[in-house]
């Protein structure tokens, strides 16, 4: 005999009550409570002011609650979570029974963009009230995948091969068709099958036996034209705008390398204290995490009201200007080394100016940044930073380069091809390599303009360096750049470097190796919670806007979960119903 349940037929009683079924122990508590403790007119949410004309609409309250409750269960889309509120019955009671329709709550969230990170900030700075928010953090960058396709996402360099190859094809029709009158003019003539034979022979296969049919060709023609004045426009676009990518489906993502592979993202740049709590997050279009310290470290500062800050990060964010800039603006910034070095040298401009004691043991970031150009340690660097000096150094300043403006694009190329070198036109931003293709802008760092075509390096036959393709960088003036000892480049310029004297402040950053450790255990954490045990590798919103509210209901209702077991239910839920107001203040 097998356990049976009960009769589907059989009327049943449930308990007295709804709430009698919820759990003690449910993240439910929290989130009500939570919600109940915010004042959304203060956050300006749509609606939160109920108008007197029309249909009532929901309370914002209520979807807010939907929301976190639904991301924390995996339930994103609309109409998963319009579903989600029908059948689960925390949903039901957190709500009161309300089944929004599934455009109410998509429009929630789309009108809500700007809002939803305000209640990320609320709860985490209730957390800090509580004492579990630390000064201590690391940061890393994950890749969300956009709504946005990789076929609609287009480099000049992808556009300009697709140019190329419509061309051809054009060319070919055009030939095809010519060929073809010509066959017909000539067939009035021939009464001669062995010489109507021979004459047939000599035209391409799909004009065998003469059964070309002109109609299908002609529009397969124009079909070819469309697609080519499609690819003219987005070419003339990206250079008009200057950008060196174009996504069709969502304009904002960006094509970047995304677990060894090549998708349409957002890379969200993550900062999570020694506690375990997300306590900011920046969703950017950049494909590489190097120099975002600074701006997601100096935000997180000023919202959580941070003397100074500590960032820990790994060797992706060693760009040795965004270290002194990050210092300057009260961020300790603790990167992974290489070589299992324990400090980075680092320099910032001097700047002379008068020094009291006030300033040398303010936090303030004016203060602290004013001490360091004046080569002096603040208070609060004097166990983070040693061997500061002032010093003349002497380097090398690229002269002004003349070059001649009215060189055409063919000139130039013809130049690359005949001198085995790269040469650069200015107006069209192209670079033409030895083998005459064109090379289009990649990105821009310290060593300059970086330009490439992976595309023609693939198909290379006489490649100039060892590697897959060849990266050439442009510094400004510099419009020649010859390659030598197949993987080395020299630049060749009309004028010689000269050498100035610059005086400049140096010291040296020294990396606590203790906090380096922790790095794994923290920021590795809510991008495992994300892609793995959320399902949440990818995004359902187009914008960055949209991505960056999605992204806050997503890591708020993380963090009321990881608050719920850390602190209690018990605690939490006690100490929002004795909140009377927000906390947060959005500087203007």
């Amino acid at each position: 005999m097998y356990k049976s349940g009960f009769d589907r037929n059989q009327l049943a009683l449930f308990p007295t009550s709804l709430q009698d079924m919820i759990d003690k122990d449910s993240i439910v508590w929290v989130i009500d409570a939570f919600v109940d403790s915010l004042d959304l007119v203060n956050f300006n949410f749509k609606y939160s002011i109920p108008s007197n004309v029309g249909n009532k609409p929901y309370n914002p309250k209520d979807l807010l609650k939907l929301y976190l409750l639904a991301y924390n269960k995996k339930v994103r889309s609309s109409r998963s979570i319009m579903y989600f509120a029908k059948t689960n019955i925390e949903c039901i009671w957190l709500i009161n029974g309300l089944t929004p329709d599934y455009r109410t709550i998509s429009d929630f969230r789309k009108d809500n963009k700007n809002n939803l990170k305000k209640v990320f900030y609320e709860f985490n700075l209730s957390l800090k009230d509580l004492g579990f928010i630390s000064n201590i953090n690391s940061q890393d960058g994950t890749k969300i995948k956009a709504v946005n396709s990789k076929d609609k996402n287009y480099t000049l360099n992808k556009v300009d091969d697709r140019i190329k190859k419509l061309k051809n094809h054009i060319n070919d029709y055009l030939d095809l068709l010519d060929y073809s009158d010509i066959l017909e003019d000539k067939n009035d003539f021939i009464n001669d099958l062995n010489n109507a034979k021979k004459l047939m022979d000599e035209v391409d296969f799909n004009l065998k036996n003469n059964s070309i049919d002109k109609d299908a060709f002609i529009s397969e023609l124009k079909n070819y034209i469309n697609k080519l004045e499609n690819y003219q426009s987005i070419q003339n676009t990206m250079v008009n705008t200057n950008k060196s990518q174009i996504s069709l489906t969502d304009p904002e993502a960006k094509l970047m390398r995304n677990n060894g592979k090549f998708e349409v993202c957002y890379n969200n740049q993550v900062l999570v204290d020694e506690n375990h709590f997300v306590t900011d997050f920046l969703v950017t279009d950049k494909p590489a995490d190097l120099g975002t310290i600074t701006d997601i470290s100096s935000n997180a500062k000023n919202i959580y009201n941070f003397d100074t800050m500590t960032n820990i990060t790994d060797k992706g964010y060693s760009k040795r200007e965004d270290m002194v800039s990050a210092l300057e603006n009260g961020i300790i910034p603790h990167v992974t080394p290489d070589n299992n070095q324990s400090f980075y040298s680092l320099e910032t401009v001097y700047e002379e100016n008068n020094i009291n004691k006030d300033m040398v043991k303010s936090t303030k970031a004016e203060d602290i940044k004013t001490c360091l150009r004046s080569g002096v340690i603040p208070d609060v660097y004097k166990d983070i930073i040693s061997d500061i000096e002032v010093k003349e150094v002497i380097e090398n300043e690229d002269a002004n380069i003349e070059f001649n403006d009215d060189m055409t694009e063919e000139e130039l190329r013809d130049k690359a091809i005949n001198d085995y070198c790269f040469t650069r036109h200015f107006k069209s931003n192209k670079v033409f390599c030895p083998m005459g293709e064109t090379l289009r802008k990649k990105s821009t760092g310290k060593n300059g303009v970086r330009y490439c075509n992976k595309l023609a390096c693939k198909n290379c036959k006489n490649p100039c360096c060892s590697s897959k393709f060849k990266t050439v960088d442009f510094k400004d003036g510099k419009n020649v750049i010859i390659p030598q000892n197949s993987n080395l480049v020299k630049s060749k310029t009309k004028k010689k470097k000269k050498k100035v004297k610059v005086t400049k402040v140096l010291f040296n950053l020294n990396i606590d190796k203790n906090l380096i450790k922790k790095r794994m255990s923290l920021s590795e954490l809510p991008h495992a919670m994300l892609k793995h045990f959320r399902d949440a590798s990818y995004t359902l919103l187009k914008g960055t806007q949209k991505v960056t509210g999605e992204c806050s209901i997503y890591y708020c209702s993380e963090n009321i979960l990881h608050a719920k077991n850390l602190i209690g239910v018990d605690n939490l839920v006690e100490y929002f119903k004795n909140k009377t107001e927000n906390i947060l203040k959005i500087a203007q």
